[in-house]
């Protein structure tokens, strides 16, 4: 009997422990150890070459200042390149346009790439111009250089149409540029307060037409050092100089 109430007792705690839940766990229902994401090393801080550090620090100008330069510096130089080709050696064909095709290379190379994280908030407006300057100086190019018309005293009439094209295309392009992104404020930073006159470093912005520097303007708005202010600017008609930086507006953090 007792080995009879013991197989008794041997099945009820199987039941209970069915029902219960009692015993081995199930291995899905473990507790799995959450996964651990291993953080992306940071992207190195972009710097500024240190031949050249001093240079820009004296004009209170940084990295994105920079990598505008190398770009005005490429656009100079594949206009150079353009206006000689055209002028002077029409005929190195086999050097001229070579060297024109890698200085545009090169120059989409900075809008791709060094431009977007240079000026990440108007980066299209810094996209757009540079793609203008490459498509100016090819119009240039095929305009005056390699037109099917042929300049001739009889037909002047017909010779004068690749370069009004080419000069209307500038102008065109340029008060489209200027219509699409022109705008009479920037952005900068609030280094020093001054009663209602702030001190503001202000980066170099393609939009207003305003270089960087550090610039003692009127405050019309409650700021205080370490602020990001909206500034107004004053742009002259033709825009050779630069815009006039003028006064806060607004806090915007």
């Amino acid at each position: 009997m007792a080995r009879k109430g013991s197989k008794v007792t041997d099945f009820f705690r199987k039941v209970g422990d069915a029902v219960l839940g009692v015993g081995k766990i199930p291995s899905k229902l473990k507790r799995r150890a959450p996964k651990v994401k291993k953080k992306a090393p940071p992207k190195p801080k972009p710097e500024i070459p240190r031949a050249l550090q001093g240079f820009f620090e004296r004009r209170h100008a940084g990295w994105p200042e920079y990598i505008m330069l190398k770009a005005q510096l490429a656009i100079l130089a594949l206009f150079v390149t353009a206006v000689v080709y055209i002028a002077l050696l029409p005929a190195e064909v086999v050097i001229f346009i070579p060297l024109l095709l890698a200085l545009s290379a090169y120059l989409i190379y900075l809008a791709v790439g060094q431009l977007r994280r240079a000026f990440e908030r108007d980066y299209p407006a810094y996209r757009s111009f540079v793609g203008m300057c490459v498509a100016i100086a090819w119009v240039f190019v095929l305009a005056l250089r390699h037109s099917p018309i042929e300049f001739s005293i009889e037909a002047l009439h017909l010779a004068l149409i690749p370069p009004l094209i080419a000069i209307g295309s500038v102008f065109v392009a340029f008060a489209a540029f200027r219509l699409k992104y022109g705008r009479s404020f920037t952005y900068g930073r609030v280094e020093e307060v001054r009663g209602r006159r702030a001190v503001v470093r202000v980066s170099y912005d393609i939009c207003s037409n305003v270089k960087s520097g550090l610039y003692l303007v009127e405050s019309f708005a409650k700021v205080g050092k370490g602020d990001l202010a909206k500034i107004s600017v004053e742009r002259p008609m033709l825009g050779l100089r630069g815009a006039k930086v003028k006064a806060i507006l607004e806090r915007v953090r």
